[in-house]
């Protein structure tokens, strides 16, 4: 593929040039199995269908797993680069001179199981990422990425941000009410906010899940959209370009402009949530569309064992049919641990609906609760926090043919991975993820807990393209 090419948007500002369209670049840090690749991907045909695919330069990871998954679902093997990413030169990075960086730093020293995560800034987990912003900070203006993209866990953004009264703050264009501002303290998100002001990128934070975005499963995410304006024509001006860009209408502003402001240092940051996307939210597909047609994988590897569901702990399992439109989210810890790490799916009969008219009010409120009944009628189909204890909850249940865990390619699916095989509207245009025989469903399991949703994190990659170009 040839350097000169440039993306344009067909359908809000056309730029035209008298060669090719030059492709978008990026860097990928934390890349686990390849996420923010297909995320771009899918941005860019939304953006603008004729545009080439976004080009890969470089993909950074320290796991073996995660190498051999990558590489599968790319050509060029040498992409992959397992150098740790606080040993990356500023030189190198502003060799590459990429148009993007998307990110997912670890998320560890940010959830609720850490121990002290108003110290987080010094785990070693975050010694990485602070060494990004460092980058960011010193780069040659030249160089930097015309836009960045972050995902990590919602709480992030409260990193660092503890006040002396043991409160948070933030700041929510939704429905909550702005909290009391306080003095901040500083942590990985306040040097996350202090390095994009000051290299003057506009700033976006949202929180999303993939339900607000029509994917019937649960992952709360915090996402960061920041972007510099005019720098990618700028770019573009000093790369070897033969001709004149000339725009031959003017620029057209769109939604998301309001969403960017400079980050103000001395108050709470602006989280959006999914009503600033403007659309109305989705009808939420069933469960079952995202099921392999034919489950390829061993029975045996998806059964739960009997150890596991003849244990109190089990009553914690959030169970789900085919008819479910809601799933829980997945953990690295899906088929290790029962609590908070997944769905499992019930495949044994349903109870149809009563001839009864109050049997079928009754049946009808309750779906409309996301809701479905065991033959028994003993085990309503509800997430564990919604359930009274029942020590013989599962007793009429035939753990060996009813109850299974989910398939490597089912989670994917519901993580907007492109996967084939099933009746979920992929479109097959787009590169295909799949896992390499070598990787058992156990591993799966791991890399797609630790993964993004594809879907949700394209959408925000699209919010930031657009307002890119529009500038």
């Amino acid at each position: 593929r040839k350097p000169s090419k440039i993306v344009f948007l067909s359908h809000v500002s056309p730029v035209h040039c008298a060669t090719a369209m030059i492709a978008l670049t990026y860097l990928e840090f934390y890349s686990g199995i390849g996420g923010w690749g297909y995320a771009l991907e899918h941005a860019l045909r939304n953006v603008a269908p004729s545009s080439p695919e976004p080009k890969l330069l470089g993909a950074y990871d320290h796991s073996d797993l995660c190498k051999n998954v990558f590489n599968h679902n790319h050509q060029n093997k040498k992409l992959f680069r397992q150098t740790p990413i606080e040993r990356i030169t500023r030189e190198q990075l502003e060799t590459h001179a990429a148009h993007i960086w998307c990110m997912s730093p670890p998320c560890q020293p940010h959830t609720r199981q850490h121990s002290n995560q108003q110290c987080e800034i010094d785990d070693p987990r975050s010694k990485s990422f602070l060494h990004l912003c460092d980058m960011i900070g010193s780069m040659e203006e030249s160089t930097l990425p015309c836009l960045v993209l972050l995902e990590n866990v919602v709480g992030f953004e409260l990193s660092g941000t503890a006040v002396d009264d043991g409160t948070q703050t933030t700041q929510s264009t939704d429905d909550s009410e702005p909290n009391q501002q306080k003095q901040i303290r500083r942590g990985s998100f306040q040097t996350w906010r202090e390095v994009l002001s000051k290299r003057d990128y506009r700033v976006a934070h949202f929180h999303l899940d993939p339900t607000d975005l029509g994917l019937p499963n649960a992952r709360p995410r915090h996402y960061t959209v920041a972007f510099r304006p005019g720098s990618l024509h700028a770019k573009l001006k000093d790369a070897s370009v033969s001709t004149q860009l000339k725009a031959t209408e003017s620029l057209v502003s769109n939604n998301y402009d309001s969403l960017f402001t400079e980050e103000m240092l001395n108050k709470p940051p602006i989280i959006h949530g999914p009503k600033s996307l403007g659309a109305a939210p989705p009808t939420l597909p069933c469960i079952g569309d995202f099921l392999d047609a034919d489950c390829k994988v061993e029975s045996s590897l998806l059964r739960i064992p009997e150890k596991v569901w003849s244990s109190s702990s089990a009553w914690c399992f959030d169970v789900v049919t085919s008819l479910h439109h809601r799933s829980a989210c997945f953990t690295h810890s899906y088929g290790k641990f029962v609590r908070a790490t997944g769905s499992i799916l019930y495949t044994g009969p349903l109870e149809t609906e009563s001839n009864d008219s109050d049997e079928v009010d009754k049946t009808s409120r309750k779906r409309n609760r996301a809701t479905a009944f065991l033959a028994s009628t003993r085990f309503d189909l509800e997430a564990p926090e919604a359930r009274s204890f029942d020590a013989d909850w599962s007793k009429d249940i035939d753990w060996e043919n009813d109850m299974r865990y989910l398939s490597g390619t089912e989670i994917a699916r519901l993580m907007g991975f492109p996967v084939s095989d099933a009746d979920d509207g992929i479109d097959n245009s787009f590169r295909e993820f799949s896992f390499p025989n070598t990787i058992t469903v156990k591993q799966q399991w791991k890399l797609l807990g630790n993964s993004l949703n594809v879907e949700v994190a394209g959408k925000v990659a699209e919010i930031g393209i657009k307002s890119l170009l529009m500038q």
